[in-house]
């Protein structure tokens, strides 16, 4: 079976139906989610947000229609985070499934990445963005870290810093449960929710990828040297390589 066939998932049994217990479902939802940012560090009190959802101009839907992104500050850190890729769904009927996409993503910077510039503006936000549009189009990304341990992409930036595309003029991104200081899930009443973290490549790092012919063995050995690396998997702009043997 190729790696992007996805079988279909039954509906779970504890769907609700009616628009007031899916509102009590998603309040559930969210208080549990916060509950877990908070325990990462101090959120602002301001959600990040598009003006006008991408949904309505033709972009993925998310399975409570909102977009957003919590900004979690750590003391050396600062953290951004999906907020609503695990929102219940809702369909035409009023039925309304837990856990959505059954994952919200992360990623995480040194303070000085971000240079005391709005966060919003930064390429790091553009790099998140762009990761919770992907996993909200594909559906199942779930299924693809349980499968094969991590996920990597390439991405159109805007504003990437010198030296991070590749030759392409892409950047690469690799998605995966756990990192230092970052649990790989979260408990809400619902359920477990993956937590996948964001690590964004040097190129040389995308190109180990890329030539492997067992790629998700690659990706393991990746994160195993990204993991002992100094930097960890903190999204940087420039670092050295790390390139396994």
């Amino acid at each position: 079976m190729p790696d992007n066939d996805i079988p279909e998932m039954p509906q779970p049994d504890d769907a609700v139906v009616g628009k007031e217990a899916g509102a009590l479902m998603q309040a559930t939802a969210c208080a549990a989610r916060d509950a877990f940012y908070a325990s990462l560090g101090a959120i602002d009190g301001d959600v990040l947000a598009p003006l006008v959802n991408p949904a309505f101009m033709g972009g993925p839907r998310w399975p409570s229609l909102r977009q957003a992104w919590r900004v979690i500050r750590r003391p050396d850190s600062i953290v951004i985070a999906s907020d609503g890729l695990s929102d219940p769904f809702e369909d035409d009927d009023d039925v309304f499934v837990p856990r959505g996409h059954l994952l919200e993503v992360c990623i995480e910077a040194p303070l000085a990445a971000f240079d005391g510039g709005a966060i919003q503006q930064s390429w790091l936000f553009d790099v998140i963005y762009q990761v919770s549009q992907n996993v909200a189009d594909h559906g199942s990304i779930d299924l693809l870290v349980q499968r094969h341990g991590s996920v990597s992409m390439v991405l159109d930036v805007q504003d990437a810093p010198a030296g991070l595309e590749d030759d392409k003029e892409q950047v690469g991104v690799l998605l995966a449960q756990g990192a230092p200081g970052m649990p790989p899930s979260f408990d809400t009443p619902y359920g477990e929710v993956l937590l996948l973290t964001i690590t964004v490549l040097q190129p040389a790092e995308l190109a180990f990828i890329s030539e492997a012919q067992d790629k998700a063995q690659s990706r393991r050995a990746l994160l195993a040297a990204l993991a002992a690396s100094p930097t960890g998997q903190h999204s940087l702009a420039s670092r050295a390589a790390v390139i396994p043997r």
